[in-house]
């Protein structure tokens, strides 16, 4: 089965490939419409930074950021929606200067400065970065800004875009994977699952993160699909087009919830 390299506009709703995503923000009508309206209400237009963020080959985001944010902003927002399983350590390193956040420790023995800097103040168009999250098993990011613009930005930081859940094949079947087992590296299908022999806890579910399958991380299915949401979770699901193997595993556990 193809791995998923396509995203959604948050503002038009229309599918791109991750290579296209960054083009079609700069003219999309939508998005310039909503930043024309909200920079109206502002009391003074302010620094806004369009940053993309890649883990790994299919996933990648596309935010924005004002510059008065701080890096330890960008790394809270990073953690919540792709990292965060056991409040590891994390590292930002900028043309060759690492920072990391103030309670690490004495940073000048780490040789690096504190998360808590402006990203106008290191960071500028065009200038890249790096992260990594967990110093032992090891997520690694690479960012970019994008662009800038003059407006107002309500979020900590806005999603634009983001990839679509990956689409991975069961290593037995061949059918659309819901499980990833951590100690043989393998994707399972429900059906497959249950007669893998491995241990039932290094089976971790399928998610949109590029720390899928590391330390125990679960996240979520896909916590960010832009759609109005609507009250049956299953028919959310279908309107994501998850596989059909995902959507048959969640009724299965609202089931399974439900018997006393």
């Amino acid at each position: 089965m193809r791995k998923s390299g396509e995203g959604k506009c948050r503002f038009c709703l229309k599918s791109f490939s991750g290579s296209a995503i960054g083009k079609h923000l700069v003219s999309c009508k939508a998005k310039m419409q909503k930043d024309v309206d909200e920079a109206s209400r502002a009391k003074a237009p302010e620094r806004i930074f369009h940053i993309k963020i890649r883990g790994g080959g299919e996933f990648w985001l596309h935010i924005e950021m004002k510059a008065s944010s701080k890096l330890s902003d960008l790394d809270r927002f990073l953690r919540d929606i792709w990292l965060e399983c056991c409040g590891h350590l994390s590292r930002f390193t900028i043309g060759g200067r690492a920072y990391m956040p103030s309670h690490a420790g004495d940073l000048r023995d780490m040789d690096a400065r504190s998360m808590e800097v402006q990203l106008g103040k290191v960071l500028d168009v065009k200038h890249k970065f790096d992260y990594e999250y967990d110093f032992g098993s090891t997520t690694q990011l690479e960012g970019q800004i994008m662009a800038e613009r003059q407006g107002a930005l309500k979020e900590k930081a806005r999603i634009l875009a983001r990839n679509r859940i990956p689409e991975e094949a069961c290593a037995n079947c061949g059918k659309p994977a819901v499980r990833f087992c951590a100690e043989c590296d393998e994707f399972l299908c429900r059906a497959c699952l249950g007669d893998h022999e491995c241990e039932e806890e290094m089976a971790l579910p399928v998610v949109n993160s590029p720390r899928m399958g590391v330390c125990g991380y679960t996240g979520s299915q896909d916590p960010d699909d832009f759609e109005p949401k609507v009250e049956d979770p299953d028919k959310a699901a279908r309107q994501r087009g998850l596989p059909e193997s995902l959507i048959r595993y969640q009724e299965e556990r609202k089931q399974k919830n439900k018997t006393p």
